[in-house]
């Protein structure tokens, strides 16, 4: 009678407990159907880059590094993580593992532990079986960035997490899962994602969506230097799920989250299969493959993306120019201190694929033909 008494009360305790937390889980302030369609039709692909920012640091130099970010020495090469398990029960459908974790103590602005995701080799350690994704992620990070477009903050760095196969997204293939991974992947997200009622689905098409942008009133010449520069970086896993409308900055309005006018974006959210596409992960991100292609093509005064899954591939002379005029600030920076180079130099790509110099003389010559183009339109 005693037991049978004991186990009411416990399943008492615990009803009681799940209807007071359930509304306020139920509660939590989320976009409405109403505010995702407003950002389909809003969303800005670039802004006037920020002349303070350093690409090869990764932040504002006049403002300092993201709170919570890792740190990095003045080469840009950021500095071993030690870290502990912390689940995402959201992680997305990405196809490769990652996985996720905190550094104790590291918190943001509300006092929440800091969440990494990180990007391990889980097909092995070597340079012929490291997962290349690593690479194009922050290359095309830090690149974009400098050139006035969007994307999540990136770092490579040796990461220590013993625990952190219990937060792994997907097995490993081929190789056990190692709690020391030298160059992993750290991310942490551009923003917020613009869903509809917390149903995490924050993506976009890019043909699609950029189409519903220009409809709305956006610059077609911003709208044709993103395909171009998507072209520039390779940008070859192009599905639905790797393109993301976020806001930079929103706020609540009773039980909705409202995007304050002018902060909602869309952005590539996945940038892993850029400078040198594949579908095999440890040959994404060599030098060979970038070679072999060139972003644009001009044919009797007409110029055309060569970017996957946009669409209307036809870029304008003022598209051409908005991307030329930013790819000049940055060949003029390499001739001033290297900086090119530099960012190539932090990405630790070279190894396990070629040096930096090497690299740098592709992503000039593929800015030439960009710069010296001409569009007729």
């Amino acid at each position: 009678m005693r037991r049978n008494l004991s186990k009411l009360i416990a399943l008492l305790a615990i009803l009681l407990f799940t209807l007071c937390v359930a509304p306020i889980a139920s509660a939590q302030p989320c976009f409405s159907a109403a505010e995702r369609e407003r950002a389909e039709k809003t969303a800005r692909v670039y802004r006037e880059p920020d002349p303070n920012y350093n690409p090869v640091l990764g932040y504002n130099t006049s403002k300092g590094p993201r709170k919570g970010s890792p740190p990095v020495g003045q080469d840009g090469v950021a500095l071993p993580v030690t870290c502990v398990a912390m689940r995402n029960e959201s992680p997305g459908s990405g196809t490769t593992p990652k996985f996720y974790c905190t550094v104790p103590g590291n918190v943001d602005d509300n006092g929440e532990p800091v969440r990494y995701k990180v990007k391990p080799h889980f097909k092995g350690q070597s340079p012929d079986k490291r997962n290349g994704e690593v690479y194009g992620e922050f290359l095309s990070s830090r690149f974009s960035k400098a050139m006035g477009f969007f994307a999540d903050d990136e770092w490579v760095a040796d990461v220590t997490c013993n625990d952190c196969e219990k937060s792994l997204t997907k097995n490993f293939q081929g190789a056990p899962f190692s709690p020391f991974q030298p160059a992993a992947g750290i991310e942490l997200s551009l923003a917020k994602g613009i869903d509809t009622n917390c149903d995490h689905k924050e993506s976009g098409p890019i043909a699609g969506s950029l189409q519903k942008l220009l409809a709305n009133g956006a610059s077609r010449a911003e709208i044709d230097a993103f395909k171009l520069w998507l072209a520039f970086i390779d940008h070859g896993d192009t599905k639905t799920d790797n393109q993301r409308f976020s806001c930079l900055d929103s706020e609540k309005d009773g039980n909705n989250r409202i995007c304050k006018p002018g902060e909602a974006v869309f952005y590539v959210s996945d940038m892993g299969s850029t400078f040198g596409y594949s579908t095999a992960s440890e040959k994404k991100a060599r030098l060979e493959s970038w070679r072999k292609k060139d972003p644009i093509k001009v044919s009797g005064g007409t110029c055309e993306s060569t970017a996957k899954s946009i669409g209307d591939a036809k870029v304008t002379e003022a598209g051409r120019q908005l991307l030329a005029r930013n790819l000049q600030r940055l060949l003029d920076a390499e001739d001033k201190d290297g900086t090119i180079t530099k960012v190539f130099a932090a990405s630790r790509n070279a190894e396990r694929d070629q040096p930096p110099r090497e690299w740098t003389a592709e992503f000039i010559r593929k800015a030439r033909t960009i710069i010296d183009a001409r569009c007729g339109n």
